[in-house]
């Protein structure tokens, strides 16, 4: 019984982290301000507002990791805050909504990353 509660608990966890809604063959670049971060599991999340056609602002959201892994990654509670500026990668929304799950922080207010990978704790 113990057993097939553990698997089915696995199944569960499995699907809730699918990133089958992203379109991981295909990578973005955006640029903009941020507009809020909700900083907590199980996924942070930063919404930022473009420029979008004829300059009209778009708001865009992106799905980061887990609390634990931005941790990891040197971002921390603080390390956006509303209004600075990012320039960020991230696989899009297959749907084509303004949604994506996030590759890399490519900088943060002009202070570029230059950390391997999406380790944002070396860029300072």
């Amino acid at each position: 019984m113990l057993a097939l509660a553990t698997a089915s608990f696995g199944l569960v966890a499995q699907a809730h982290h699918s990133h089958a809604m992203f379109d991981e063959g295909k990578e973005a670049t955006l640029t903009g301000k941020v507009a809020a971060v909700s900083y907590m599991n199980p996924h942070v999340y930063l919404s930022i507002e473009i420029k979008g056609a004829n300059n009209a602002p778009e708001k865009w959201s992106i799905e980061m990791s887990h609390i634990g892994n931005m941790m990891g990654r040197g971002v921390l509670r603080d390390t956006m805050k509303v209004g600075d500026e990012v320039v960020l990668t991230m696989n899009p929304l297959r749907d084509g909504k303004n949604g994506g799950s996030y590759t890399r922080i490519i900088s943060i207010n002009g202070v570029k990353n230059t950390a391997e990978g999406s380790n944002w704790a070396t860029a300072k």
